[in-house]
């Protein structure tokens, strides 16, 4: 009896778990079955805003060309002020455009001041050397030595044949039109004219006479007062008789300033009289 009631509870468990594997094939059936559709995407499309231009408005604003006050526009007349870095001999747009009409003699061109400063110091006498800076568009500077200032070029011509220079210095004539345009520059001539020279004079003072009658008074007064001084020691003990406190004092004797000067009255009464 036993036997054939586990038996029948197997068969059971059987049937059962061929029921459920039946019930999982249905589902995937269904699920083939019923998935074939493709997903379809559903876009939004974004609506574009036109914007509305009113002429009427932009006609009639007032604040145009406001930020030229705050934001000032570039100026192309600006010249180049350098304090403390040139020599005596550098020369601006005003020494240019005072003698346009004028030639020199070029003695050599150097891409730094330094070497043309170094050149002038060797000099003996540094009177018409003068020098300058050319300042070309897309060029690097380029720093001028010339030699005096002359009317025409026949004249500067006949001086550069007096000049003594090394054989490695060919200097010529040019027209100091010809550097107009490149020089942007202020010159030293004009710096030390804005500068004003002041001068300090100085006036002889009299000294104060000095009367001897009263130093000579006053003597014995301060000899009296150094004397007059006088040294007080004052020693505490105990009951045993040792030092407890020592002090000292020193007072002056104002019987022995009087004295002196009750002396020196008469002294410096008849120093004064005539």
């Amino acid at each position: 009896m036993t036997a054939s009631t586990s038996r029948w509870q197997q068969i059971q468990q059987y049937i059962w778990l061929i029921i459920g594997l039946l019930c999982l094939l249905a589902a995937l059936i269904f699920w083939a079955i019923t998935d074939k559709k493709e997903l379809v995407y559903v876009e939004n499309p974004v609506e574009e805003q036109q914007v509305t231009i009113q002429p009427e408005k932009v006609a009639a604003t007032v604040n145009l060309g406001s930020l030229t006050t705050a934001v000032r526009p570039l100026e192309t007349t600006t010249r180049i002020v350098a304090t403390g870095t040139h020599g005596p001999e550098f020369r601006g747009t005003k020494f240019f455009q005072d003698h346009a009409n004028r030639w020199t003699i070029v003695i050599f061109q150097a891409s730094k001041e330094e070497v043309i400063q170094n050149f002038l110091r060797q000099q003996p006498s540094r009177k018409d050397f003068i020098y300058f800076r050319l300042n070309a568009k897309n060029q690097p500077d380029r720093y001028v030595l010339a030699y005096g200032v002359y009317k025409s070029s026949a004249e500067a011509q006949q001086q550069r044949l007096k000049m003594n220079l090394p054989a490695s210095v060919q200097p010529y004539s040019k027209a100091l039109a010809d550097y107009k345009d490149l020089i942007n520059d202020l010159g030293s001539e004009e710096l030390q004219s804005t500068q004003q020279l002041r001068a300090v004079q100085l006036k002889p003072t009299a000294l104060p006479v000095i009367d001897e009658s009263v130093l000579a008074a006053l003597k014995p007064v301060t000899k009296a007062v150094e004397n007059s001084l006088t040294t007080t020691t004052i020693t505490r003990r105990d009951a045993e008789g040792n030092v407890v406190d020592v002090q000292k004092s020193q007072n002056s004797a104002p019987k022995a300033v009087e004295r002196s000067r009750e002396a020196s009255t008469p002294e410096t009464s008849r120093a004064n009289t005539p």
